[in-house]
């Protein structure tokens, strides 16, 4: 009677549409070497002229590494940011630069002070995007109890610098007065002196 055969299975190493694989499952690469590039992403936004010495060109792409450093990412998504902002620096600083350039036209001066101010925008708003991803964009405060003094006022919502209200004022109805007419005024008027007096006062001052 023979033998049924059965067939050797493997354990599938598809991944989800949004990971890979390992990088040692797929590509031969050493761990410098990916270093390496890492450095390279950043040094390659930085502008080294034909000619510039060695010492140079090594200080610049320190810079641009010591920048990237400064934002201090915390993940791959920060890292890609900042690599961006890097590159957003550097360019506007480049493109401030050749507009002081001497004998530029008003033009081309022109120009790049625009594509300035357009890269000095997109930095801001970079910035702000890395300060959402951490939680540091505006944040809601809800209020539970509002508790007013008598006589007072509390308002709920946002005070500017300029003391302009954009809330609801929330006030408590002020506090009961208890009136209590006060009792009629009495007035006394003089009593007029006699007549038989007066005269003798008289008599007695012509004497």
């Amino acid at each position: 009677m023979a033998k049924s055969s059965k067939k050797k299975t493997t354990a599938s190493i598809r991944q989800p549409s949004h990971r890979l694989l390992p990088l040692d499952a797929l590509i031969d690469v050493s761990d410098l070497a990916v270093e390496t590039e890492k450095l390279n992403e950043i040094a390659n936004l930085v502008r080294l002229a034909e000619g510039m010495d060695k010492d140079t060109k090594n200080a610049r792409i320190a810079r641009a590494i010591e920048l990237y450093e400064s934002v201090n990412p915390q993940s791959g998504l920060e890292g890609m940011l900042a690599v961006q902002m890097v590159g957003t620096h550097v360019t506007a600083l480049e493109c401030l630069r050749r507009a002081m350039v001497e004998g530029q036209t008003f033009e081309g001066r022109e120009m790049n002070l625009k594509h300035a101010q357009k890269l000095i925008d997109l930095y801001l708003r970079q910035l702000a995007a890395l300060d959402r991803h951490r939680g540091k964009g505006q944040q809601k405060v809800t209020v539970e109890h509002v508790h007013v003094e008598a006589g007072g006022q509390a308002i709920v919502g946002h005070v500017d610098a300029g003391g302009r209200k954009t809330g609801t004022p929330a006030t408590e109805p002020p506090p009961a007065v208890d009136h209590r007419p006060e009792s009629p005024a009495e007035f006394h008027r003089a009593s007029a002196p006699k007549a038989g007096a007066k005269a003798r006062r008289n008599r007695s001052q012509q004497d």
